[in-house]
């Protein structure tokens, strides 16, 4: 939240990221919605309504539903099982290409549109590798002239998380 409201008054840069990360980024699904797959093969996802106290006082007043269902089309519930942190970018859009019959224009094109709206939604998030360590030694930088090490939990972490646009 502080960070949108940083990123609208310009006192924040957003992060570059150039399209060879976006393509190696793994999409991982939101885990307070619940999915599930019906007879037709067509995902419905579940939406929990926000706790928070206007939330709960309009929809009393309003008498709206606690919960949202959106139910997506042949190609969303595969791009949504795919969605898993395990599949990157690139092999979602291999996957729809040869699913599909379509360009790889065509995919990438429905696929960035897709995940984009389902990213402002909160739907996914995006999880991008980090650098490697070896890169360092690769461009020449000698490792020991590191002034600081870093902590070992940096370590064992794999992914650094892509701010939604």
């Amino acid at each position: 939240m502080i960070n949108r409201l940083l990123y609208a008054l310009k006192l924040k840069k957003r992060p570059d990221v150039d399209r060879t990360q976006v393509m190696k980024s793994f999409p991982v699904r939101n885990q307070l919605i619940t999915w599930e797959i019906d007879d037709k093969g067509e995902a419905s996802l579940v939406i929990p309504q926000k706790d928070k106290l206007w939330v709960r006082l309009a929809s009393k007043f309003f008498m709206l539903p606690n919960k949202r269902v959106i139910v997506l089309d042949s190609i969303g519930t595969y791009v949504w099982q795919m969605c898993d942190g395990k599949h990157t970018i690139s092999q979602i859009v291999k996957g729809v290409q040869n699913q599909y019959q379509l360009t790889r224009k065509e995919a990438e094109t429905s696929l960035f549109t897709f995940m984009q709206q389902l990213g402002k939604r909160n739907f996914i998030g995006f999880a991008i590798p980090d650098a490697p360590r070896d890169a360092t030694r690769a461009s020449g930088v000698d490792s020991n002239t590191l002034a600081t090490p870093e902590p070992e939990s940096e370590k064992q972490s794999l992914f650094g998380f892509l701010q939604k646009r």
